[in-house]
């Protein structure tokens, strides 16, 4: 094993949220794959209709493989869900998985693919597109070295159905900055035809405020337990 060999290792088990914004790779390692053995199941029981003897055995599996994990849980900042940049999806199975193709400082492009588990029947659900919106447009806010800024509204349009199980292109713009707001469009379309655009407001944060954000979560869950 070489040292590139030991530093990507290191890097896949044990990843930092700091973003580097690139586009996305293929990648064959166990948590790679167990990110898409789980988007699996869930496109499995979605599009399923076991019998009540094959939806009890199956539960009682999942539940077994849930215990397993839960003896290696650790705390948000250790955890590897949602910080794979390099994998689609982040290696987190809450949005679809969305492959990045072209990052610059102020556009990204990428593309997506939406089966059944994502459904509104027939089409993919209206509360996926923002969930997809959110995610791109937040990546390319944060990038390029700008401070840490927060969600502050999405304003989608819907234009068209979204079909599934066909590539979705998704395109983010850095549109411009007055003071700490950031101002964000983005669009999604299927071949020619544009499905959803969108409109997005960051609001970059204060530095007490990216200081203490872990404190400030901690102290909620403390006071609502």
């Amino acid at each position: 094993m070489d040292a590139t060999t030991v530093s990507t290792t290191d890097d896949i088990w044990s990843p930092s949220w700091d973003d580097p914004f690139e586009p996305t790779t293929d990648r064959d390692d166990e948590f790679a794959e167990l990110t898409d053995a789980l988007r699996a199941v869930q496109e499995a029981v979605t599009r399923s209709r076991p019998t009540p003897d094959a939806a009890g055995r199956t539960a009682r599996t999942l539940r077994d493989l849930a215990a397993r994990l839960a003896a290696f849980e650790v705390g948000e900042d250790e955890q590897i869900s949602g910080r794979r940049w390099d994998l689609a999806g982040r290696g987190q199975t809450l949005t679809p998985a969305l492959h990045l193709d072209e990052v610059t400082d102020n556009r990204a492009r990428g593309r997506v693919l939406v089966g059944r588990f994502h459904s509104g029947r027939y089409a993919m659900n209206g509360g996926v597109t923002p969930l997809i919106f959110d995610e791109i447009l937040a990546r390319l806010a944060n990038s390029c070295g700008r401070p840490w800024a927060r969600t502050a509204y999405l304003h989608v349009n819907y234009r068209a159905p979204a079909p599934l199980d066909v590539e979705l292109r998704v395109e983010a713009e850095f549109a411009g900055q007055d003071g700490r707001k950031r101002f964000m469009r983005g669009a999604m379309h299927h071949g020619d035809v544009l499905v959803a655009d969108v409109e997005g407001l960051w609001i970059e944060l204060k530095p007490e405020q990216t200081q203490n954000v872990s404190l400030a979560v901690g102290r909620g869950a403390e006071e609502n337990s």
